[in-house]
């Protein structure tokens, strides 16, 4: 029960496979329902952040995503940085950020090298 293969591990693959197929109200409810901090894997804390982030890019709720790639830059920097869908997800953010936002996204950005420094 305590391995990366446990029930969290389910519960994450779960959310990710709506995620995938754009269901972002059930990956969502999936997501409210994992205790991510009890996976001993820090690659699949890193993961969930960003999935999280995804499914609310889903939504367009763009405060939710860069609160989630900040907890996934926290979890796992090597990570985020190299990470396709981060990229993505930062790219979409400096599309779009709002002037409240916008330092935030443009320091994520440049952190994960996205933008000069």
């Amino acid at each position: 029960m305590w391995t990366v293969f446990g029930p969290t591990n389910v519960h994450l693959h779960a959310m990710s496979v709506e995620m995938e197929a754009g269901e972002s109200a059930e990956g969502l409810s999936i997501a409210d329902r994992i205790d991510v901090t009890s996976s001993p894997s820090l690659e699949r804390q890193t993961t969930f952040y960003l999935e999280l982030a995804r499914l609310h890019e889903q939504r367009r709720d763009d405060a939710a995503v860069l609160l989630h790639l900040m907890s996934a830059e926290a979890s796992g920097p090597e990570d985020l940085r190299y990470n396709l869908l981060a990229r993505d997800l930062v790219r979409g953010l400096l599309k779009r950020a709002r002037p409240s936002m916008a330092p935030q996204v443009r320091a994520l950005a440049r952190r994960i090298g996205l933008v000069a420094a």
